[in-house]
């Protein structure tokens, strides 16, 4: 069975190679830029906490020229969940560089498509970082679901 994830994201990046460019801007949660780290590809389990972290992301202004993504990965494809790995310490939240070099470390290794983390914002939820450089990256189909995506206004005010 097929594996969905989604990105709400700029509506340029219409391509899977476009969709790590980001990540080569700024550091993230789970990421460093080049050349401490490695481009990578931030999905949420649904298209609510999608909404969700990009709300939180974005200091309170709405985004404009967004799009919603839905990534279908391919069947069997290597997986991996950080809270499998081992150690996630209990105030990870609080400790960016623990999970930044939990990031680093994994997409380093090139070892699974994609890595399961929690999510900051709902931790009972998850996100999926995608290895743009993973074998199996090019086999993701990528389908454009909303153009424009337009967030309910109440998310952002009065």
């Amino acid at each position: 069975m097929s594996i969905s994830v989604w990105r709400i994201g700029f509506n340029k990046a219409r391509t899977l190679p476009a969709l790590a460019y980001g990540s080569t801007l700024e550091a993230g949660r789970w990421h460093r830029t080049p050349p401490d780290g490695h481009p990578v590809v931030y999905a949420g389990s649904s298209r609510a906490l999608c909404q969700l972290e990009k709300r939180v992301h974005c200091n309170g202004v709405q985004p404009r020229n967004q799009i919603l993504i839905r990534l279908d990965l391919p069947d069997g494809a290597p997986l991996l969940d950080i809270r499998a790995l081992g150690s996630l310490p209990a105030n990870w939240r609080d400790d960016e560089p623990w999970t930044q070099n939990a990031g680093v470390q994994w997409r380093a290794t090139g070892s699974s498509l994609g890595l399961w983390v929690p999510s900051a914002v709902e931790p009972g939820e998850s996100n999926l970082i995608l290895n743009p450089d993973h074998p199996e990256f090019t086999a993701i189909v990528m389908e454009i679901e909303r153009d424009p995506f337009e967030f309910d206004g109440r998310m952002f005010g009065p």
